[in-house]
């Protein structure tokens, strides 16, 4: 037996529309945590590059900035004690089942940083726009950052939407109340 392309196996919740991060509470996360990694980065990068005495110096200081942003955007944010910005804001990142996401998804997610300073300027206007307030990151890595004490109002379906940006055609999968 066939189940149509839109059925989900699972449970997808739903919040408070007040439940999801602002966009100032976003913006106060990503100050925070770009400031606090970018700090221990640096630091790093230089321990690394003053005991080295070739070229070698160079790649371990690159090297620091994957490590130390991977352990701190993946790994920090993706266990029980969170990034010092989420701490901070009062917020989380669930899953669509109101979960912690898998480390797979976070990693996926701060892939984005790639498009550098225009990530930035991109998450700013489609948040704002967006009902569950979502960044075009969370829609690909299916997250919500939501505040600290929200708790599921109830559950929703997996709809398809199309989105058009900048050119490209995007299918997302999304939570909408049931």
């Amino acid at each position: 037996m066939t189940q149509p392309m839109n059925a989900r196996s699972e449970t997808v919740v739903v919040y408070r529309d007040a439940d999801y991060a602002s966009v100032g509470r976003r913006l106060l996360i990503d100050f925070i945590d770009t400031a606090v990694a970018g700090t221990v980065a640096v630091v790093l990068s230089v321990i690394a590059w003053m005991f080295s005495q070739d070229a070698a110096g160079g790649l371990a200081a690159v090297a620091s900035w994957v490590v130390v942003w991977i352990a701190y955007f993946v790994l920090l944010k993706g266990s029980r004690f969170r990034t010092l910005g989420y701490v901070i804001a009062g917020a989380r990142i669930v899953d669509r089942t109101g979960q912690r996401p898998g480390y797979g998804a976070l990693l996926f997610r701060l892939s984005f940083v790639i498009f550098g300073p225009a990530n930035f300027l991109i998450d700013l206007l489609w948040v704002s726009t967006d009902l569950s307030r979502q960044a075009l990151r969370d829609k690909f890595a299916h997250t919500y950052v939501i505040r600290n004490g929200a708790a599921p109002v109830g559950t929703g379906r997996v709809v398809y939407r199309v989105y058009m940006v900048f050119g490209w055609t995007m299918l997302f999968p999304e939570v909408s109340g049931s």
